[in-house]
C-alpha cells in the first residue's frame, strides 16, 4: 500500500482580482486524499466548491488569480508546474467533471470521440485500440449498450 497521499492540499487560498483588489473564494483549505479514497466536497451554491476544484486543476485564469499554499499530487507541487507540465498530467492522471451538463459534453461530437480525445493526447494507442478502450470504459461505468453509446 502506498503511504504517500494521492492529493494533499495545505492552507490553500484562491483569490480573484477585481479591479485592484483580490478577494478570497477559497480560504485556508487543507485536505488529504489517499489512493482509492473517495471524498465529497459539499456546500451551498457559491461556497467555493468549483473554485477549489478548478484551483487543483490549474484552470483559473492566471492573470486574475492568486493561489497560495500547496497542492501536491503524487508528491508534485502542482502550483510550481508550468502549463505544459500540467497538461501532461491533466486528463491522464487527474481530471474534473464539470457540473454544467450543457458544457460538459460537446453535442457536436459523439461520446466515443470525446472519450478518445484524452487518449489522443496521453497515449500512443491506434484508432482501433482507442475505440476498444472507450467501449471498455463505457462498460466499466455501467453503460448497458456501450457500442451504441460510443457512436
Amino acid at each position: 500500500m502506498n503511504s504517500k497521499p494521492l492529493l494533499e492540499i495545505q492552507n490553500l487560498r484562491t483569490s480573484f482580482r477585481i479591479q485592484d483588489h483580490y478577494f478570497a473564494a477559497v480560504d485556508n483549505v487543507t485536505l488529504t486524499v489517499n489512493e482509492n479514497e473517495v471524498v465529497a466536497i459539499v456546500g451551498e451554491s457559491g461556497c467555493g466548491k468549483s473554485a477549489l476544484a478548478l484551483s487543483i486543476m490549474g484552470l483559473h485564469p492566471q492573470e486574475r488569480t492568486k493561489l497560495e499554499g500547496n497542492i501536491s499530487f503524487r508528491g508534485n507541487n502542482l502550483l510550481s508546474l508550468t502549463v505544459p507540465e500540467l497538461n501532461k498530467i491533466r486528463g491522464k492522471e487527474i481530471g474534473m467533471i464539470f457540473q454544467d451538463p450543457l458544457t460538459a459534453l460537446n453535442p457536436l461530437m459523439t461520446c466515443g470521440k470525446q472519450i478518445e480525445e484524452s487518449m489522443t493526447y496521453h497515449t500512443n494507442l491506434s484508432r482501433s485500440e482507442k475505440k476498444a478502450k472507450a467501449i471498455e470504459l463505457l462498460k466499466k461505468v455501467g453503460i448497458t449498450t456501450p457500442e451504441r453509446t460510443y457512436k
